[in-house]
């Protein structure tokens, strides 16, 4: 099974249930009238965000790829909420509040997920690392050593 599995999961059956919920909002205009556009749009990218956001959180991945994810996940969601301000025709002015919620949650969460780390740790940040320098004259050294003592 793939490791995206899960997400593919979910945004397969967020796709099909905006397009079931249009195609009812055609057919029975009075019980699912309210359904249009907007809420497809928020169906989908809600569902896209959320499955993203944990997939960053969750998955075995190097810190970038938790990052993108997560951040990822959190423009599916700002576009979510966006739609959503259009679909109940609240004021505009709540679009920027609700973007800077959703971007401060998504550093929030990326903090959380890789352990307050920028970046991987690599070789040259373990303990013991020895640089190509090191290593060289470390060789040379034995190399050495084991010339004297066929000598």
């Amino acid at each position: 099974m793939s490791k995206q599995f899960f997400t593919k999961l979910l945004m397969s059956l967020a796709w099909l249930a905006a397009a079931v919920l249009w195609l009812l909002s055609e057919l029975k205009p009075d019980t699912f009238g309210f359904f249009n556009l907007n809420w497809a749009i928020v169906v989908i990218c809600g569902t896209g965000g959320l499955a993203f956001m944990l997939r960053g959180l969750v998955a075995k991945k190097t810190g970038v790829l938790k990052k993108s994810d997560i951040f990822l996940g959190a423009l599916l969601l700002v576009i979510a909420a966006v739609s959503v301000i259009f679909a109940l025709s609240q004021p505009k002015k709540y679009i920027w509040p609700v973007i800077a919620v959703i971007a401060a949650l998504a550093g929030v969460v990326s903090v959380l997920s890789v352990g307050g780390k920028k970046w991987d740790a690599g070789d040259n940040q373990k303990a013991g690392y020895k640089n190509y320098d090191a290593r060289k004259r470390e060789q040379e050294a034995l190399e050495e050593k084991e010339n004297r003592k066929k000598d």
